[in-house]
């Protein structure tokens, strides 16, 4: 597991991530130290036969932007060739429609984040019966037809860190360290005497497979007995569809129906359309998710003197989205070149990455599939704030 606080050193731009801001039309070329050298149409332009495409589930989204980012300098740095290539509409639709218009281009692997969790399969058989390798990331594609699935951090640990930062964020509760959630929100709950806490969720689309497998992690983590008479076991749940305006408008419906304590959302778009909705309306209602520092910061507390609880988001978490995608860039590399079939067991051997040192991927069995996992979450908060928002 790497450790953490090493990844201030990681840098980003704002050149870079308005270059790097997908679009259904371009294909982004990088040079082998990973900068950008310049972005062409694809209609009538430069073949994409032979690049390894990374696509998101929709353009503009920063997530996505910053995973590849990560991808394609590890893969660049290789001599590869890289594009990014996501549809406008997060729908399984239109990344069937784009994924059937690259194995026709002879792309030389696919590494994706799904809209959903079925419709997939003849477009992925399709590049399988190419000889095209599919690697999942974020979200995952069907087990059948990928090599691995490159896993962000385990399902279960994102749920309960959800749910338990939401519980001590209504509890009033300032982030209590490193492993100590769960036992501190025992002995809160212990001490808690007031109306029953209830918590809602702003997630994705409805049938996004992360999200999804997370909120039902969360509802696993509410089974437990300590939270029996003290917080609900049910989730308000509402879906913004990764879309700034949806995400609002739901955001929007929470505060209206003013029957949850706190937001989670588990997602990036949703997370900032809650934080500034929140905000305008000056609402009680508290929010954690997952986010980045760059987009949440006029919605938390900027240092280590502030009150959290004057901030909309006390606390929130995520992981390094950038290593991610180069763990995703690492597995394909090693897919196509070096014999990885992504079966249990199966390893490759990543180069150093940034901050990272060079380090052995090992797939394990997950779900009906396979995954090898990148990292764990991190929480951000007032005490390192000031360290992230020009990170991350």
């Amino acid at each position: 597991m790497k450790n953490w606080k090493r990844l201030v050193a990681l840098g980003m731009s704002t050149m870079m991530l308005a270059s790097l801001a997908g679009c259904s039309t371009t294909k982004t070329e990088g040079t082998a130290d990973g900068g950008t050298a310049k972005t062409e149409g694809t209609s009538g332009g430069e073949s994409l036969e032979g690049t390894h495409v990374f696509m998101f589930k929709s353009t503009g989204n920063s997530f996505g932007d910053l995973m590849y980012e990560g991808f394609a300098e590890y893969l660049e740095g290789k001599g590869e060739k890289t594009a990014y290539k996501s549809p406008a509409e997060t729908t399984v639709a239109a990344q069937v429609q784009m994924l059937d218009e690259l194995i026709t281009q002879k792309v030389a692997s696919i590494t994706i984040s799904t809209n959903g969790d079925a419709g997939y399969d003849e477009v992925f058989k399709k590049a399988q019966e190419a000889g095209i390798p599919i690697v999942s990331v974020d979200s995952e594609a069907n087990p059948d037809y990928r090599v691995c699935h490159v896993n962000q951090a385990e399902t279960a640990d994102i749920g309960s860190y959800l749910v338990e930062a939401a519980v001590l964020i209504t509890l009033g509760v300032d982030y209590p360290g490193d492993g100590k959630m769960e036992d501190t929100v025992k002995t809160e709950l212990g001490k808690y005497s007031g109306d029953e806490i209830k918590l809602g969720v702003l997630s994705a689309s409805i049938d996004t497979p992360v999200q999804n497998s997370w909120i039902a992690a969360m509802e696993d983590e509410l089974s437990k007995d300590f939270y029996a008479g003290k917080v609900s076991a049910e989730l308000d749940k509402k879906y913004g569809n990764d879309d700034l305006t949806e995400s609002t408008t739901q955001a929007q419906a929470f505060i209206a129906e003013n029957s949850v304590d706190c937001i989670i959302s588990p997602t990036t778009v949703g997370i900032a359309a809650a934080g500034q909705a929140l905000k305008s309306a000056n609402s009680e209602i508290k929010l954690t998710g997952l986010g980045l520092p760059s987009e949440m910061q006029s919605f938390m507390p900027a240092t280590a003197d502030d009150d959290a609880f004057e901030s909309v988001c006390p606390y929130m978490m995520l992981w390094d989205v950038i290593h991610l995608g180069a763990v995703a860039g690492g597995a394909t590399y090693a897919a196509v070149n070096d014999g990885f079939d992504g079966k249990v067991g199966s390893a490759f051997e990543m180069d150093a990455f940034r901050d990272y040192d060079a380090e052995t991927f090992e797939a394990y069995q997950s779900g009906d599939g396979t995954a090898v996992l990148a990292g764990a979450p991190y929480i951000f908060y007032k005490d390192n704030m000031e360290e992230w928002v020009d990170v991350l």
